[in-house]
């Protein structure tokens, strides 16, 4: 990655607030591509999809969702900042919705949004530092290919417990309370 335009070698001090749109991985500031349509119709979808668990406070299995949340995993000298695509911590794990700038609490759900410019990094030092992290699921939307794949945490390594394409009705952990048509999800053509 050094020498690209997308990426520079940060210093040991990791600046406080970062440059819109950037994020620190494996001690480099990357700046994320901007989203194409596509990916911003699928962070609505998901959005709209997980509503119901959205800021259920009383109720078991409330959780606190957004999207593009800046989220500090591990501290200097092993800094990792995030955009993750969509974000998700437990109510009874962060009883107050996060509003600060950077969350330095780690959530229990990621989601990202695969393109050509981010697979790798979701697919490898991202995905490495969610586990790392202890981030409970991490789920992986390839628009190319009309896949999820949601990974469950374990001591090894994610596990995949689910890979499902366009036209099939699934039910995902951690929000498989509510039944996911991917058909509709993919639905952007």
């Amino acid at each position: 990655m050094t020498g690209s335009p997308q990426a520079a070698r940060i210093s040991d001090e990791f600046p406080d607030e970062l440059p819109k749109q950037h994020e620190i991985v494996c001690g480099m500031l990357v700046r994320k591509a901007v989203p194409s349509g596509v990916h911003g119709f699928l962070q609505q979808q998901l959005s709209i999809f997980l509503a119901p668990f959205s800021g259920r406070r009383n109720t078991p299995g409330g959780w606190w969702t957004g999207t593009e949340i800046e989220v500090e995993l591990f501290s200097d000298p092993d800094a990792q900042r995030y955009l993750p695509d969509l974000v998700g911590w437990k109510i009874e794990v962060l009883p107050r919705r996060p509003l600060e700038a950077r969350v330095r609490t780690w959530p229990q759900w990621v989601c990202e949004i695969l393109s050509p410019s981010t697979s790798g990094r979701d697919k490898g030092p991202k995905q490495d530092t969610y586990h790392r992290a202890h981030v409970d699921h991490y789920w992986l939307v390839d628009p190319a290919k009309q896949t999820l794949t949601v990974l469950a945490w374990t001591e090894d390594g994610y596990q995949t417990i689910l890979t499902a394409g366009t036209g099939e009705r699934i039910r995902a952990e951690p929000f498989a309370e509510r039944e996911l048509d991917l058909g509709w999800l993919f639905d952007f053509e």
